[in-house]
């Protein structure tokens, strides 16, 4: 059943009315930005609300990691090069300082392309959707989080380790 909205109670519409201001203010004015960028890249479909993948990972460090590479709070260059003061480096000089492809270090080539992680790929192939040519939200949107999860952390381990041996 659908209710008009003249129907709802004053405090519901006064509700929705602000739901939808703030959407629209965080479209506008912060759609700019670069993290907000790959936010809304990965969660293009539902990007406001509660995500389904937070009650699919029962591992708490594993849901966090999960969680906090989808919100772009990660130590990829896309990210690490928005912060550079006072000059900003433009998002396609953000490239990959592990390879030598020439390609910018962003969520796709760190879990998709960057050709060292190409062992923990395999490891996972089987379970998830990893090809060169998966959309990334099609990976990140996969059943099987818990897994996705583990990769994830896998495919970090093995960069940290990497940056520490330069």
């Amino acid at each position: 059943m659908c209710i008009d909205n003249n129907q709802l109670p004053p405090c519901a519409r006064l509700k929705q009315l602000a739901e939808r201001q703030y959407i629209v203010h965080h479209q506008v004015v912060i759609a700019d930005s670069s993290r907000v960028r790959a936010y809304l890249g990965l969660n293009s479909l539902a990007p406001y609300g509660y995500k389904k993948y937070l009650s699919r990972v029962d591992n708490a460090q594993l849901r966090r990691s999960l969680a906090r590479f989808r919100c772009a709070k990660h130590k990829l260059q896309i990210e690490l090069g928005r912060q550079v003061k006072p000059v900003k480096v433009l998002v396609q000089q953000h490239y990959c300082k592990l390879c030598n492809l020439g390609a910018v270090e962003d969520e796709d080539h760190f879990l998709l392309v960057y050709p060292t992680y190409q062992s923990v790929r395999e490891k996972f192939r089987g379970s998830l959707p990893l090809t060169t040519i998966t959309p990334l939200a099609k990976l990140l949107s996969c059943q099987q989080q818990g897994i996705l999860a583990r990769f994830l952390v896998q495919c970090q381990t093995v960069r940290f380790e990497l940056f520490h041996q330069i």
